[in-house]
């Protein structure tokens, strides 16, 4: 009898614990759930919330002027910039980068790509080979000068060609590497740009474009808010015409980065803003999660 009891007890104790294990299993993965919904609501929320703010900047952007003035009653207009620097209304980060303050991937010449590698540190030879690795890519070729004439080589746009569709085929360069790749692609842009606005470049672009000194006056002149073309003409002995241009738009790439709980939202897209137009706002680029533009 007290052997029969031991075994019925023994048998209690493991019944019971498995029954306990059973429940712990239970309690795990109910709060997995639990966790896991928690997480699609806050995406959901997330993501309403994202679009809400953007469609308030967007509306600031279609009616408000494109500059900054702080005593603005528009919280947008009263923080913005368009040169790319990061600024903050309700807790949301935005960034708005002119894309006229960009490089316009060149598709038939490339003497300023060249200079723009240069103006990064990568050595002549390098930069040389890069920039005819682009033309190849776009269908342009080398035309070599003949033995004995002078000249340098030139491009040759060869009859078919097919210009880049998306920064990101950069990558596809031989001797173009994930470092520099990285610090070309904030600088470089697709979108057809009425011109350059060295108001809205960044240094490294504007070190492509000018000397060290005329660099120096340029950011200057930015920081205090006196950029405008007497100062441009004073600085650089450029003055404002269809290839330089001192006002931000029409196309704009907006960033919003924003987050609830353990969530992290990120939304960039390019934007042709056009308030007097008929098509007054139109998506022009839209990257993904992975930033691949789509």
């Amino acid at each position: 009898m007290r052997r029969q009891s031991g075994i019925a007890l023994i048998q209690v104790l493991l019944v019971t614990g498995i029954i306990g294990l059973l429940m712990l299993q239970m309690g795990l993965t109910a709060r997995e759930q639990v966790a896991r919904a928690q997480a699609l609501a806050d995406r959901a929320e997330l993501q309403l919330a994202a679009q809400s703010r953007e469609a308030a900047l967007l509306y600031s952007l279609l009616t408000e002027p494109m500059v900054q003035v702080e005593e603005s009653k528009n919280p947008y207009a009263a923080a913005w910039n368009f040169r790319g620097q990061p600024f903050t209304v309700d807790e949301v980060t935005f960034t708005i980068q002119d894309e006229s303050g960009k490089m316009r991937i060149p598709d038939q010449q490339g003497g300023d790509f060249e200079r723009l590698l240069a103006a990064l540190g990568v050595e002549p030879t390098r930069a040389r080979k890069l920039t005819l690795e682009l033309m190849a890519m776009q269908g342009v070729n080398q035309d070599l000068r003949t033995l004995g004439n002078a000249g340098d080589a030139t491009m040759k746009p060869a009859p078919g060609l097919f210009p880049l569709q998306y920064v990101g085929q950069l990558r596809l360069l031989p001797d173009l590497d994930a470092d520099l790749y990285r610090r070309l692609r904030p600088l470089l842009t697709l979108y057809p740009t009425p011109g350059f606005n060295p108001t809205t470049a960044p240094p490294d672009l504007l070190s492509a474009q000018m000397t060290k000194s005329q660099v120096t006056g340029v950011e200057d002149a930015r920081k205090s808010d006196t950029m405008d073309a007497q100062a441009l003409w004073k600085l650089t002995g450029e003055q404002a015409n269809e290839t330089t241009v001192l006002l931000p738009g029409p196309g704009l790439t907006v960033r919003l980065d924003m987050g609830l709980r353990e969530v992290h939202l990120t939304r960039t897209t390019t934007y042709s803003v056009r308030p007097y137009q008929d098509e007054a706002l139109a998506v022009w680029q839209r990257s993904g999660a992975d930033g691949k533009e789509e």
